[in-house]
């Protein structure tokens, strides 16, 4: 990480107070700085998990936040999650993504194997009391998730196609926003869709990274073209353009991924909704 002044800068910073507190166990850092593949550069996050017998309380006064740098902003996400995060923006740039879990989170994976995300890699940074001894060695990448049933599959392709109905019609209101709003579910579930594709796979199963990120690398070339297509203006023309080509790209995915899970294709249902706005298969 040595050109990357900034970002070592702050990690110093944070292991510095890592070190001073008593209710910090351990400090662990993942994301792209501690994998070896090069995949970090000057815009990369720090990621940094911060363990600790009380992590609740260092949700509820994240006032630390200002001994690790200036901070510009924070995000404090928590419902819905196993753990409290923090994402935060210091004055020179650095973005860095704190969670704060309890020894729980180590113990879990030291008896059922890491996560996904510390199987991509991590670095232990400080480590005072062994709550990180006997973390299994990452891998480098995680083990290829399920397909989904034939059922879930059903659902979200239905699902497409419900939204897809609603496009024609927002067109000819000339709501453009709600178009928008509309189509980005549509691709929500396209991308859902690339990665089924990506890990039904009859050779190998594709890496597949969050929220479409190096899409490029794991999707197949022919959709990574086809995607170029997929995304419109603001303007009713284009937007009816990339709303085709959409429409395209999600059959023939979703049709390849029913062939090689052995589930039956809805067609009827997409048939149906073809009609009614008058799409060209």
């Amino acid at each position: 990480m040595s050109s990357f002044a900034p970002q070592n800068q702050r990690l110093d910073s944070a292991i510095a107070w890592a070190h001073s507190r008593p209710d910090v166990d351990a400090l662990i850092l993942t994301g792209s700085f501690a994998r070896d593949d090069g995949s970090a550069d000057i815009h990369s996050d720090l990621d940094l998990e911060i363990i600790g017998p009380n992590p609740e309380a260092l949700a509820a006064d994240d006032s630390w936040l200002r001994d690790i740098g200036p901070l510009l902003t924070v995000l404090r996400l928590g419902e819905g999650q196993a753990w409290p995060t923090r994402l935060a923006i210091y004055g020179d740039g650095v973005k860095i993504d704190f969670t704060l879990a309890g020894p729980a989170r180590l113990q879990a994976m030291r008896e059922h194997g890491l996560d996904p995300l510390y199987q991509r890699g991590y670095r232990v940074l400080l480590d005072k009391t062994g709550a990180a001894q006997g973390l299994p060695a990452p891998q480098g990448r995680p083990a290829a998730p399920a397909l989904p049933t034939a059922e879930v599959f059903r659902e979200r392709v239905e699902e497409f196609w419900f939204e897809a109905f609603h496009i024609p019609t927002y067109l000819a209101r000339g709501e453009l926003f709600v178009v928008k709003f509309r189509d980005w579910t549509m691709k929500e579930l396209l991308l859902e869709m690339l990665e089924w594709h990506a890990h039904s796979r009859p050779d190998a199963a594709a890496d597949c990274w969050h929220i479409g990120t190096r899409l490029q690398h794991w999707a197949e070339p022919e959709h990574w073209q086809a995607l170029h297509q997929v995304f419109g203006r603001f303007d009713a023309a284009d937007a009816e353009r990339a709303f085709h080509a959409t429409l395209r790209l999600y059959s023939q995915v979703a049709r390849e991924v029913a062939a090689r899970a052995g589930f039956d294709y809805p067609a009827a249902v997409e048939a149906g909704i073809r009609d009614l706005i008058r799409a060209p298969v």
